[in-house]
């Protein structure tokens, strides 16, 4: 039925959404200002953002690790909470030799000058752990009197005050540790951000200029996206200022959002211009845009952000902010879509179709996409079975799936920091860098009555396999008896050392071990469950004993996400089927969206475990597989991509709704709902695989391999889950998919994703629409 081209006076018993549309185009001034106005005030909250975002927050709360890192803090005077580590090495000049002993003057001398530095060590009072065996390397540890933050803003004057000390003499010098770790991860992240978007956003506007023909419709959920992320990472900033913000966030929070941005701006232009195209006029085309694609948008949105808190119920600052920054740039994306993006449709009406690059008639229907669905149809059983092994097959190799972090090495190989790393791990051993600590609570004094319990927690530590030393009281002579090393610990020689090793009450102390491999390394994850396991039974209960340092938070931050994982998946999935219920009135359809969308999440592990952890087609990819997958990334890309692949099932279930409400067909639906939908539900999946594609050709491997399984997830989902599984599946199902119990019918509000009042499309409009 073609519409009048007259505006309509009469919207009761229309939806909110319908009369969300209207007030849009009425009010379209208002609305625009108000956005502008928010841009403008949140301007210099997004200016602040870098400054404001933390390098801290992965410690998991009240674990193990955390709890020693809060001892030292408070009961350790002569411990520095956050310290570095003085790399200098010399192939020519062994570290004996008194030249590089007056570089090494000079460096520490240059060090103690530079901010936030309260102490460097003299790697000459104990060479057998300082002085590399081969002799020509050696480490002092830094200490710093800033918190994590203020040290990584000094960690670049830090690093110049080392390079310039040693410059032109023979001996290198490095500074390695969190602090010039997070400095080179933070300017890396910024550089591969605006790499990716100077690549992901012209290619969007390339797919989204055949998308729709015309450079101004192009154009719109460009400039949506970007005023959108804008509005999100000044809420982002206003939130960091308030609580710990995560450096990972921004760039989380960019992908998601320029994805989700120009996806629904895509959605809401689609189905404008097919309502002007057929005839409408401007108000009523926005109100029944908003009636039918904006609701899909809406609830898209919404099934997005239930899926991001998944994120929340991890115990990990870091983890939470990253998930509350995807929250905001969803929320962000979804607002403007439904408010701003019709505003400005009503302003420049049908010059939504300016600048033309192809004559009008070539965006008609085309009939492929009707053919392909009734071909699927007509054959459920084996599209359903060939669906299905081809995602088992991509599924498997997440059987294998093995979580650690990456450490230095996703950092540049020129990085200094990750330089540094690999000269003191080649030359020690991979634990000089982040020793595991070992706090030690004492019912006596832990030089005196308590000190058996140290020495054989000491020795029992030692005789670890992974161990390559201990430092602690009872090892100040190596290999010495118990008598002896007392003596030594007791000593007027020593009473510098207590006050960094010994508690202020003198009823604990710490014991550093020094592994064979990093702290990421699965080996030294195995130590520390082998530590936490059998030392305290050495002390019983005469004290307690904890494993921290950077091996202990591996472990922890591990074992926190490998718990969490059952949880925030069983709440994701049960708020997702209460929010599809409510919507798409049916029991059953829910269901099936589950399961197909934890296909695609499925596949995308087996993906990142064959090309991050295993290292097929690492080298094309321009990284050196660790072994392993960083532990956030699983959990936070289930939380990601179930809420994305909810978009292209929303979109595509909200017309096939539309038309099963008319002609009760159900095979007709289907096959009419994938006709209209499919052409721009590969459009939209294009652009989300050209901005995660983007991200997946950055450096950092982390982000990496967050772009990738995106855009992975993505590719199967819009082809093999949309346009196979689901009309397979939906076609054996039958009148099924659209069931719901009456008494169920009756409790529930009384929404849904189609809009009754609202008229369908005839064949004459719907052979006029792109």
């Amino acid at each position: 039925m073609m519409h009048s081209m007259s505006e309509p006076s009469d919207v009761r018993g229309r939806s909110a959404f319908y009369r969300l549309g209207g007030f849009c185009y009425r009010r379209r001034k208002l609305v625009i200002a108000l956005w502008v106005v928010s841009f403008a005030l949140l301007l210099p909250q997004v200016a602040a953002l870098g400054d404001r975002m933390s390098s801290g927050g992965f410690e998991v709360r009240d674990s193990q690790s955390d709890l020693v890192t809060k001892t030292l803090e408070n009961d350790f005077t002569g411990q520095f909470q956050f310290s570095d580590l003085l790399v200098m090495t010399s192939e020519d000049i062994p570290a004996q030799n008194r030249k590089f002993r007056a570089v090494f003057k000079d460096v520490r001398a240059a060090l103690l000058g530079a901010p936030g530095v309260g102490a460097v060590s003299n790697p000459y009072q104990s060479p057998q752990q300082s002085i590399s065996p081969d002799g020509h390397t050696l480490t002092a540890r830094v200490g710093l009197t800033d918190n994590q933050d203020r040290a990584l803003e000094h960690s670049p004057e830090v690093e110049k005050a080392v390079e310039e000390a040693a410059a032109g003499s023979g001996v290198r010098a490095l500074v390695t540790g969190a602090a010039p770790f997070y400095r080179a991860f933070s300017e890396t992240a910024q550089h591969d951000l605006e790499s990716a978007e100077r690549v992901g956003l012209p290619l969007s506007l390339i797919i989204l200029v055949v998308a729709f023909g015309s450079l101004v419709a192009a154009g719109m959920p460009l400039i949506m996206a970007a005023l959108g992320l804008a509005v999100a990472f000044g809420l982002i900033s206003i939130l960091a200022e308030m609580t710990t913000v995560s450096i990972f966030t921004q760039n989380i929070a960019s992908m998601i959002g320029l994805g989700v941005g120009i996806d629904f701006s895509l959605f809401i232009i689609t189905r404008f211009r097919e309502r002007l195209h057929a005839g409408s006029a401007t108000e009523t085309a926005l109100a029944e845009t908003l009636a039918t694609s904006g609701k899909a948008v809406f609830v898209s949105g919404v099934t997005t952000a239930v899926a991001l808190a998944g994120t929340l119920l991890v115990n990990m600052p870091a983890f939470r902010s990253m998930g509350m920054g995807a929250m905001l740039a969803v929320a962000v994306a979804a607002a403007a879509a439904l408010t701003l993006l019709p505003a400005l449709l009503g302003v420049i009406r049908h010059r939504v179709d300016s600048i033309r690059t192809r004559r009008r008639k070539d965006e008609e229907v085309s009939g492929m996409w009707h053919r392909w669905a009734v071909f699927v149809m007509r054959r459920p059983w084996p599209a359903m079975i060939v669906g299905t092994l081809i995602i088992v097959a991509l599924t498997a190799p997440a059987l294998d799936l093995r979580l650690a972090s990456s450490g230095f090495s996703i950092l540049p190989e020129d990085a200094p920091p990750r330089v540094a790393a690999e000269v003191a791990a080649d030359a020690f051993g991979e634990g000089q860098v982040a020793p595991a600590r070992i706090l030690v609570r004492h019912d006596d004094d832990v030089t005196g009555d308590g000190f058996e319990d140290v020495y054989n927690l000491a020795g029992a530590i030692a005789a670890d396999p992974e161990v390559v030393r201990v430092d602690s009281i009872a090892t100040l002579v190596p290999g010495a008896p118990i008598e002896v090393a007392q003596a030594a610990a007791s000593s007027p020689e020593a009473a510098p050392l207590l006050k960094s090793l010994v508690g202020d009450g003198g009823n604990a102390t710490i014991l550093s071990a020094v592994t064979r491999e990093g702290a990421q390394g699965a080996a030294t994850g195995d130590f520390v469950e082998r530590m936490r396991a059998r030392l305290p039974e050495l002390v019983g209960d005469r004290g307690t004993v904890l494993v921290g340092g950077d091996p202990g938070l591996e472990v922890d931050i591990t074992n926190e996400l490998s718990s969490k994982l059952p949880y925030v998946v069983a709440l994701v999935l049960v708020l997702s089927f209460f929010v599809l219920l409510l919507f798409l009135r049916s029991l059953l359809l829910p269901i099936k969206a589950i399961f197909l969308n934890l296909a695609s999440v499925t596949a995308a592990y087996g993906l990142l475990v064959l090309v991050f952890q295993k290292g097929y087609g690492a080298s094309l990819m321009g990284f050196e597989s660790t072994g392993a997958i960083d532990p956030f990334i699983p959990l936070f890309l289930f939380c990601i991509l179930f809420g994305l692949s909810m978009d292209y099932e929303v979109f595509l279930l909200s017309r096939i709704k539309e038309e099963y409400a008319r002609t009760k067909d159900n095979t007709a639906a289907v096959g009419w709902g994938l006709e209209h939908t499919a052409r721009i539900i590969t459009s939209a999946a294009a652009i989300m695989i050209t901005v995660f594609g983007a991200f997946a050709a950055t450096t950092l491997v982390p982000i990496k391999a967050m772009g990738f399984g995106l855009a992975v997830a993505v590719f199967v989902d819009a082809t093999l889950i949309r346009v196979v599984l689901v009309p397979a599946t939906m076609r054996l199902m039958g009148d099924l998919n659209w069931w719901l119990p009456a008494w169920l019918d009756r409790i529930l509000p009384q929404v849904s994703i189609e809009d009754s009042p609202e008229p369908a499309l005839g064949p004459a409009e719907a052979a006029a629409a792109p």
